[in-house]
């Protein structure tokens, strides 16, 4: 994920989230850094695994009643949490809202609408006696492209898919295309659904392998070009400082991943020139995997050997959100530098994610 030009990154200049800790940003910085964590409860009679669950379970909750019928839940998350971002924006973007472009990190779009809508194509009384509004939600951009037409968003759309890293590449991504004037902002984030063909697919995937419980939610950055800010007359929350990745065997051991992470953060570090010592904090992705997990560890012990950054792990309070795991541990670092006096921008924070599949990504932001 090498890029030069560090010093053009974009920054974020606001953010909003729907989480098992409430149902906006308010909510998810008092839960995370009080140390409340959701409710887990069982997410279906099928499988053993209990999950953090979003407390809205019809999308009518989230968006209203008008015009929910045929939004499905996933979709309802990303509209209610960019319906609040840009609400609270609504002075600084002013008349340029059709400007604004959506880049969304999410799985496979959303798995239970994929297998309702299958579902219907056998006990219905025909093949094809489905409900044809239904069709979009099983689509992977589905989410992105409803929610852009909903806010009446005109910009670029993209959805982007990467397991545990999602989030990482959907922020990269957005920020290129702002670096190289495809656009001014940009609403960028990642979003999970649990459901039970979800958990019956974590079920397969972990093998028994799970210690932490599921989870679900959205977030939401609201990304500008420097000069843009500049002109609205404020300063971000957080700069964008670059991003680096590797890929490893997906039948990897603890120590090849945890080799591959260390490789790619003080890859990262070296080319930003900063040094473990100044790193105010790291945000851990801490899936659930007992292997995963051991191995990111292992990496951040490698590479901050004898430097002490705050540790921040909300997978511990809001469950494993996969595809939406990263843009939570932005949006962890942006809440807990709330706690302390200092300005926005004035120290460095590092994110890393592995995934089941080799993949392991890490960031680094100035917040």
């Amino acid at each position: 994920m090498h890029t030069s030009n560090a010093h053009s990154w974009p920054g974020i200049v606001g953010w909003s989230a729907l989480s098992p800790l409430g149902r906006d940003r308010q909510s998810f910085i008092d839960g995370l850094v009080n140390g409340r964590s959701g409710q887990p409860v069982a997410v279906s009679d099928g499988t053993p695994l209990t999950g953090y669950l979003v407390d809205a379970r019809d999308p009518a909750e989230l968006i209203g009643a008008q015009g929910s019928r045929t939004v499905d839940r996933m979709t309802s998350m990303v509209i209610a949490v960019t319906s609040s971002l840009l609400a609270e924006q609504a002075a600084a973007i002013g008349d340029g809202r059709s400007g604004i472009g959506l880049v969304l990190g999410t799985s496979t779009g959303s798995i239970n609408s994929i297998t309702e809508f299958v579902k219907d194509t056998f006990v219905q009384a025909k093949p094809y006696f489905v409900k044809p509004a239904d069709f979009p939600n099983t689509v992977m951009n589905g989410a992105a492209g409803r929610t852009a037409i909903w806010h009446g968003l005109r910009g670029l759309n993209s959805t982007v898919s990467g397991g545990h890293v999602t989030a990482f590449a959907a922020l990269r991504y957005a920020a290129r295309m702002i670096r190289r004037g495809y656009a001014e902002t940009l609403l960028v984030g990642a979003v999970e659904e649990l459901s039970p063909p979800v958990a019956w697919a974590a079920t397969k995937i972990r093998g028994g392998n799970g210690v932490t419980p599921l989870g679900e939610g959205c977030v939401m950055f609201l990304l500008e070009d420097q000069a843009t800010t500049r002109r609205r007359g404020r300063r971000p929350l957080a700069s964008l400082v670059d991003f680096e990745s590797t890929v490893v065997a997906p039948r990897s051991g603890p120590a090849e991943r945890a080799g591959a992470l260390a490789g790619a953060i003080t890859t990262l570090l070296a080319r930003s020139g900063t040094s473990a010592a100044d790193l105010w904090a790291v945000s851990l992705a801490q899936s659930g995997n007992a292997d995963l997990d051991r191995a990111e560890l292992a990496a951040i012990d490698e590479v901050l050997a004898g430097a002490q950054p705050r540790r921040i792990v909300p997978s511990r309070q809001i469950g494993d959100t996969f595809s939406a795991s990263g843009a939570f541990q932005v949006a962890a670092l942006l809440a807990c530098a709330q706690e302390r006096s200092q300005p926005p921008g004035s120290r460095l924070a590092l994110t890393t994610s592995l995934g089941f599949d080799g993949a392991a990504a890490c960031a680094l932001i100035r917040v």
